[in-house]
């Protein structure tokens, strides 16, 4: 019985061979892309999920940064404080990242040290951090050689994972790496006290070397990690911060030790005047939430933006129910094909039962095809897309995990594309089709296929006036003014972050006599991104003013090297050390200023020393256009300008001239850092950097909108090819009557376009009401884009024709005596 159900299935198959074809294409694509969101989401929800007690897990925030992002460090003395002063943790772990580390020497006897890349792969992030024994506590690893105590109890140790110490000193056991030595930051000998196994999930912290703690106190690093130091301050210092990490006792709850942190930060203050003060505020962050919270920038960490993984889950729904609606269509579309054949197997016997199993059996063989053909088509749609595809995500159809979910698709799929057409084609009564007058209108349920039609144009509508929307606000980002300009600017980061500033001008003034360049400027950041560092400055006039400002350190040519228009006042001039501020618009009437030259020659005070503001320059973007224009103050602030902005001369020059000055400023580099690695970025595409997530999304629903409006046309085109020969008789009966081809191609097109018409009306309010909800994140947007629905409305219109048109005028073009000689 089964086999002859196959076999039945198989000839039908090819009998419809069209139709078939295009049921397939459409579910394989439905499918392939409900895949790759599949392997996406998996991937980023995975993302330390496989950490024993991981719900226990939380990093402490609350440094003590006045900017509005989240702190995710906290002052030196708190976490002894936390772990003295509040029960219920079952542990505390101290670390510092080793962001000054960039190269891990490895001795090599008389000759130097041979050197290895000290990043993350693929991250600009360092692998090395310092780290307390309870570090091992929290973050649980399997300890080859060595434990945690006796590795990490004692100063010059350092713990490895094993792939790490095998890049190091080459294929071993892990007992014999114990007692190697290791330099870091050229200066610094330890010496390897354990080896770890490496994590196998994925992970936010992928850390590979991890120096023991007791190295800070016995080493040069004291300089800079001051573990009393309780004054909270931007810049360099800053960077020096620890992390800490608490797990919990079990039966604790996050909010009691929360309550605690909020009493410790009530003994810190930030910020006091003679009317307020400002205390440290911290919190608990769950492990679960780091790989997803942008709030906390600054961390290294790549997010995931969970609203945009929870709608592309929703959008693989929709793919998939596009390609089902097609089957469903073009099933329900053939019902009186098939009622003589329904009719006489009813006949002869064949009950309900037997008749839906056999109209799933057919249903299951495109759908295996389908996934088949979806298996095939993912690797390559990755590739297209890789920009948009994290690193780590790959797709092995025959691994358990993906084996188990295209069982599951297929089972998924042939039930809800085939139980409905199963259910209506069995029902049909043997009387009735066996006399030849087939079934009714209201059988063949013509209702639902323009339901459906209907439903296929609103999703392609959704993503077409979502995209439109989504990709004006985009070019309005990175087309508008910005208050200063990022053009022919190259960054040139210094990676020895200790160095003395004095290699730095020295490397400033040698770009300076390069040809092709035409400006240099000392900086610490440049005036956009997420680089300037939050601090409190104060104006004491008659009440005290604190404003929590972005402070951009930078020496003279800072502001007319960034075209930044002073409204107010003067330039600051050179100098060694901070001696004087230019404040932007909005600090000015932050601090109660009724115009830019009333602030001139006020005392800004940071600290407790004050400082002049001797010019106003106008509003310019610091962060992103999500976020207001905060107020900012530049100063030449020596100790923090470890960067370099060079502008490179553009016109008139090729890609090969530039290419040339690049390379000089390398070996200039070279000459100066010869341990370093030259890094530079273009600043325009930095900044283009801040809105990667939205432009991510854009182009996601880009290319969803392409595959929805494939799907879509492809069910128009079987549905106008079905309705051309069902109404056969009909065309020629009025192209006998003198119907002229266009009459009948506006005919068979009409009912079309009135369905296609009816989508933009259903579109347009979802359309506008799940865009507007992604435009409220941004604080500046341009004008309401109205012109964007009827653009739409015409792009789907012109489609629809485009699909349709070419079997009207085939069935217009059919000789007419073909037809009406049988009947």
């Amino acid at each position: 019985m089964l086999r002859s159900y196959f076999t039945i299935a198989w000839r039908i198959i090819t009998r419809n061979r069209l139709y078939a074809l295009i049921s397939t294409i459409s579910l394989a694509l439905g499918i392939c892309g409900c895949i790759v969101i599949w392997l996406v989401a998996g991937y980023e929800l995975s993302f330390d999920k496989f950490h024993p007690n991981g719900a226990r897990i939380y990093r402490v925030g609350g440094g003590g940064k006045t900017s509005p992002d989240k702190d995710h460090e906290v002052l030196p003395p708190i976490p002894e404080v936390i772990r003295r002063s509040i029960p219920g943790l079952e542990c505390v772990s101290t670390s510092f990242r080793f962001f000054q580390n960039r190269f891990t020497g490895v001795p090599n006897g008389d000759k130097p040290p041979t050197q290895f890349d000290a990043q993350i792969p693929g991250r600009d992030r360092p692998a090395t951090i310092i780290a307390d024994s309870n570090y091992f506590n929290i973050f649980q690893y399997q300890w080859l050689a060595g434990s945690p105590a006796a590795s990490l109890s004692q100063p010059f140790r350092v713990v490895l994972t094993e792939s790490r110490a095998r890049l190091y000193f080459g294929p071993a056991t892990p007992q014999s790496y114990i007692g190697k030595e290791l330099i870091y930051q050229d200066s610094l000998h330890v010496f390897v006290s354990g080896i770890v196994r490496d994590w196998a999930g994925n992970t936010d912290f992928p850390y590979t070397d991890f120096v023991s703690f007791p190295t800070i106190a016995a080493s040069f690093l004291k300089e800079v990690r001051h573990m009393d130091d309780w004054i909270p301050h931007g810049g360099m210092g800053k960077w020096y911060w620890p992390t800490c990490f608490v797990k919990l006792a079990k039966g604790t709850k996050p909010e009691q030790v929360e309550a605690q942190l909020r009493a410790i930060g009530r003994r810190v203050v930030l910020r006091e005047t003679p009317t307020s003060k400002t205390f440290l505020q911290m919190q608990l962050q769950p492990l679960a939430d780091i790989h997803f919270n942008s709030e906390y920038r600054g961390d290294g960490i790549r997010k995931a933006h969970l609203p945009t993984l929870y709608a592309m889950m929703a959008i693989a729904v929709f793919i998939l129910l596009l390609g089902a609606v097609n089957f469903i269509n073009l099933s329900t579309a053939q019902s009186l094909q098939r009622a003589k054949e329904i009719g006489v197997r009813k006949v002869m016997g064949g009950g309900r039962t037997s008749l839906m199993g056999q109209f799933l059996i057919e249903t299951g063989i495109i759908t295996f095809a389908a996934v088949v053909g979806a298996a095939l088509l993912v690797n390559p749609a990755m590739r297209l897309f890789s920009d948009y595809v994290p690193d780590g995500v790959h797709f092995h159809p025959f691994s358990p995990f993906n084996l188990s979910f295209l069982v599951a698709i297929t089972v998924i799929t042939t039930l809800f594309a085939g139980f409905y057409p199963a259910k209506v084609l069995s029902g049909y009564a043997p009387v009735l089709t066996l006399k030849g007058g087939g079934v009714s209108k209201g059988g063949e349920k013509y209702w639902l296929r323009k339901a459906l039609i209907v439903f296929q144009f609103t999703i392609s509508l959704v993503f077409i006036v979502t995209s439109l929307l989504m990709g004006n606000q985009i070019r309005y980002m990175l087309k508008t003014d910005y208050g200063f300009t990022s053009d022919a600017v190259v960054t040139v980061s210094i990676a020895n972050l200790l160095d003395s500033k004095e290699r730095v001008r020295i490397l400033a003034e040698q770009y300076r006599r390069l040809p092709g360049i035409v400006a240099v400027v000392r900086e610490g950041n440049p005036p956009a991104g997420w680089g300037a560092f939050g601090t409190t400055l104060e104006y004491k006039g008659k009440n005290d003013i604190p404003l929590n400002a972005d402070v951009d350190a930078g020496d003279e040519n800072f502001i007319p090297f960034y075209g930044m228009h002073l409204v107010a006042g003067r330039n600051i001039r050179h100098s060694d050390s901070l001696l004087e501020w230019v404040i932007n618009e909005t600090a000015a009437k932050g601090l109660g200023f009724a115009s830019p030259r009333d602030a001139i020659g006020k005392p800004l005070y940071w600290g407790q020393k004050p400082y002049p503001i001797v010019g106003v320059v106008a509003d310019f973007h610091e962060s992103s256009f999500k976020d207001p224009i905060r107020p900012a103050a530049i100063g030449n602030i020596s100790s923090f300008e470890g960067d370099l902005g060079v502008r490179l001369a553009s016109m008139g020059r090729d890609a090969a001239q530039v290419k040339a000055t690049l390379e000089a400023m390398e070996k200039a580099f070279k000459e100066l850092y010869p341990s370093d690695r030259f890094s530079y970025a273009f600043w325009d595409e930095l900044i283009a950097e801040m809105y990667e997530t939205e432009q991510k999304t854009a182009a996601l629903i880009d290319a969803v909108m392409v595959l929805a409006i494939t799907i879509s046309c492809m069910g128009l085109f079987g549905l106008a090819l079905f309705t051309a020969r069902r109404k056969a008789a009909e065309i020629s009966i009025r192209k006998v009557l003198g119907a002229s081809m266009t009459d009948i191609t506006a005919m068979l097109n009409r009912g079309f376009l009135v369905l296609v018409l009816l989508a933009l009306v259903i579109a347009s309010p979802i359309a506008w009401f799940l865009t507007n909800r992604w435009l409220q994140e941004f604080a500046y947007r341009p004008p309401f884009a109205w012109w964007v629905f009827p653009l739409a409305g015409a792009g789907a219109i012109l489609i629809a024709l485009l699909t349709v048109t070419v079997q009207s005028i085939r069935a217009a073009m059919a000789n007419p005596i073909k037809h009406l000689r049988s009947e």
